[in-house]
């Protein structure tokens, strides 16, 4: 009688142990459906762009009797994830093409509020150039003028 007591109690036991891990290895396979999808595949996140505000600087500007100065702040946009890195360490090379680039404009060019649009295209192009020359990776959406000032 003891012997059958044992193997009921140890049948018992088994079928206890079995019925435990099957219910942990279930919960386990049905986490993501039950806790909501934290360990299931994610979708990349979307690089959203912000706005790099540069140091100002003061440019010569030649005119037609004197030379003329230009006090220029700007703001880079990128997507790039280590864009403020990068500005820093690329801001002379920054600096010195944004400075031939206004060194050859004249006082009436860079005065005519029509020549705006055009001036910022024209920087984004030099300094994507000038950034990729120089082994800068960086992805620029857009150079914006925030401060213009010609005296």
């Amino acid at each position: 009688m003891a012997l059958i007591n044992n193997k009921g109690k140890l049948f018992a036991l088994t079928l206890a142990f079995l019925a435990w891990t099957g219910a942990a290895f279930w919960v386990g396979w049905q986490s993501p459906t039950l806790i909501g999808q934290p360990f299931g595949p994610q979708e990349p996140e979307v690089e959203v762009a912000k706005f790099y505000p540069l140091d100002k600087f003061v440019i010569s500007i030649p005119g037609e009797e004197y030379s003329h100065y230009l006090l220029l702040e700007l703001a880079i946009k990128s997507r790039s994830k280590d864009a403020q890195y990068t500005l820093t360490q690329a801001d002379s090379v920054i600096k010195n093409s944004l400075m031939k680039m206004f060194s050859t404009k004249h006082f009436d060019e860079l005065n005519d509020t029509k020549r705006f649009e055009p001036l910022q295209k024209e920087a984004k192009s030099i300094l994507s150039a000038v950034l990729a020359q120089n082994d800068f990776s960086i992805e620029l959406d857009e150079v914006l003028f925030t401060r213009m000032i010609i005296q």
